[in-house]
């Protein structure tokens, strides 16, 4: 007989801010799965075991959390078997080979803060340093971008973005196709500081969040 193991089932049915930023991170760095055997899994990827270890304790999982070594290093897996969540999340726009499929879900206003930060610590990055470096006096910038297989999904987020305020948002796709990125310059850059770290947050990457940190600081360059 297989081991059962515990979690939380109805995680993905009520919107908290927990759940918005494990979704945010699921739309970013996870994916959703039904085997030929009729199996259905729900799974997350990492660098970081310790914002893993976090999300487990949000979804209250016994799950182990698996070491995997990829080209670009070391990575950690979470795997759920659920026929619910997997239906669950669906319904909030998430499907097997997600890339190009995902749509953006309806995030409750209170929530826009945790589903972004998720999406940003999986597939997100902030660079801070310096432009008009060939001048007397150069200038001190941070630019925050997005990146999905999903040009729609982009357009979506920035859409989601400006309800909030904000007013820019750039967005490139690559030549061949394979993937885009939405960037924000600084005023909306630092907008969304402010709308991702609304509150004190355990489900985060500090060192993301100490980028943004170091233009305030200093004017060192740095990326996260």
């Amino acid at each position: 007989m297989p081991i059962t193991k515990s979690y939380n089932k109805n995680f993905f049915k009520v919107w908290s801010r927990e759940m918005a930023y494990v979704l945010g991170f699921l739309f970013a760095d996870g994916n959703v799965m039904k085997t030929k055997r009729g199996t259905h899994y729900v799974a997350w990827y990492t660098a970081d075991e310790h914002l893993l270890m976090e999300m487990k304790k949000a979804v209250q999982a016994e799950h182990l959390i698996k070491l995997r070594n990829a080209k670009s290093g070391k990575n950690y897996r979470m795997q759920v078997g659920s026929r619910e969540w997997f239906d669950d999340v669906a319904l909030l726009g998430l499907f097997p080979n997600k890339s190009r499929r995902m749509t953006l879900p309806n995030v409750p206003k209170k929530f826009i803060g945790d589903f972004v930060r998720g999406y940003f610590d999986g597939d997100g990055n902030v660079w801070v340093g310096k432009i008009h470096t060939d001048r007397l006096k150069n200038t001190k910038t941070i630019q925050v971008s997005f990146t999905s297989a999903s040009k729609e999904f982009l357009l979506s987020l920035r859409d989601l973005l400006q309800e909030t305020g904000l007013s820019g948002g750039g967005l490139y796709t690559e030549k061949n196709g394979r993937y885009s990125r939405l960037t924000f310059s600084v005023r909306d850059a630092l907008k969304i500081y402010k709308i991702m770290y609304n509150a004190e947050h355990k489900l985060l990457l500090s060192r993301k969040k100490q980028v943004f940190e170091k233009y305030f600081n200093c004017g060192g360059s740095s990326t996260g």
